[in-house]
């Protein structure tokens, strides 16, 4: 069974880290590790990109240290507060350890108004929760598998680490060493069918993720009220930098087939070996033509 849901909208789920240690005291970490000086943070609930120098050398700038409290800033009311240095450096470490080009942001820093208005919605979220201190993020990296981004943040023993496999992000903090895992996941979520542009169509891939030389299976559904003859002019669109782009032809359509309201026609395609990893969507224009707005599938990675 799949269950298409808005991340904007279950991303209060995942406030329940506090509920396993988020709420630790933030005791200093031994040894704080060294970053690049600089990080690349994707902004989700925002739709902000940034590429910020925080550090040069030895030197800690003040700019770039407040930039990186802006691109964390509280989701609801756009406060900021002052990030530990020890978090900012973890997650500079990482991005540098993955060689990964950005680093998503799904939960920075949260007020305690936000925080305070999610207790009364019953999400979850701890009165003491670390977010609120500037001590924690929960984060996604799209060309790394979380389990791997939390087996090595679990090794480096500088604060807490918990997986959340189900939602693709692990929470990072500089609070006491601990590490929790969310059970696996009862149902496939898709994301980002929500902003397909076609309504009369929709598509779905077999998987959330992959891996180079996979096959791609995919299921296009004619949703109008009536029949629709279907072309298979596609394209594969790849996430970057807060942006979507980089889209290549992977088919081009010849002849055509009539569905009826309701009716599936399936279609595939090998990932090719050395496909770059990321997060990708396929667009599908269903006419030949290319007259008519696309149809956009749900997000999936190659990892």
């Amino acid at each position: 069974m799949c269950l298409s849901i808005k991340r904007l909208e279950i991303i209060a789920i995942f406030l329940l880290a506090a509920l396993y240690g988020a709420v630790a005291a933030a005791a200093p970490a031994a040894g704080p590790p060294k970053g690049s000086g600089k990080i690349a943070v994707f902004n989700y609930h925002e739709n902000e990109y940034r590429e910020i120098q925080y550090r040069d050398g030895s030197r800690y700038i003040p700019e770039g240290l407040k930039e990186v409290a802006q691109i964390m800033r509280s989701r609801g009311d756009g406060a900021t507060h002052e990030m530990d240095i020890r978090l900012i450096e973890l997650l500079s470490q990482i991005q540098g350890h993955f060689n990964a080009e950005t680093i998503e942001l799904i939960s920075g820093y949260r007020s305690p108004a936000f925080n305070e208005s999610l207790i009364d919605a019953g999400r979850g979220a701890a009165r003491e929760s670390l977010h609120k201190q500037g001590l924690a993020t929960d984060i996604h990296i799209d060309d790394v598998d979380e389990e791997a981004l939390f087996d090595y943040v679990s090794k480096l023993g500088m604060g807490g680490v918990g997986i959340y496999p189900r939602y693709n992000f692990v929470h990072v903090d500089v609070g006491s060493p601990r590490a929790w895992r969310e059970a696996p996941a009862r149902e496939r979520m898709l994301v980002g069918t929500q902003n397909n542009p076609n309504p009369a169509w929709s598509a779905v891939t077999d998987k959330n993720t992959y891996k180079p030389g996979d096959e791609l299976a995919a299921e296009v559904t004619n949703n109008d009220y009536g029949p629709q003859k279907f072309v298979a002019n596609v394209w594969i669109e790849r996430f970057r930098k807060g942006e979507w782009k980089e889209q290549v032809q992977i088919q081009k359509g010849s002849g055509s087939k009539s569905l009826k309201s309701g009716e599936k026609t399936g279609w595939s395609w090998t990932i090719p070996a050395d496909q770059p990893l990321g997060k990708y969507r396929l667009v599908i224009f269903a006419n030949k033509d290319l007259s008519i707005p696309p149809v956009y599938s749900n997000e999936f990675y190659v990892r």
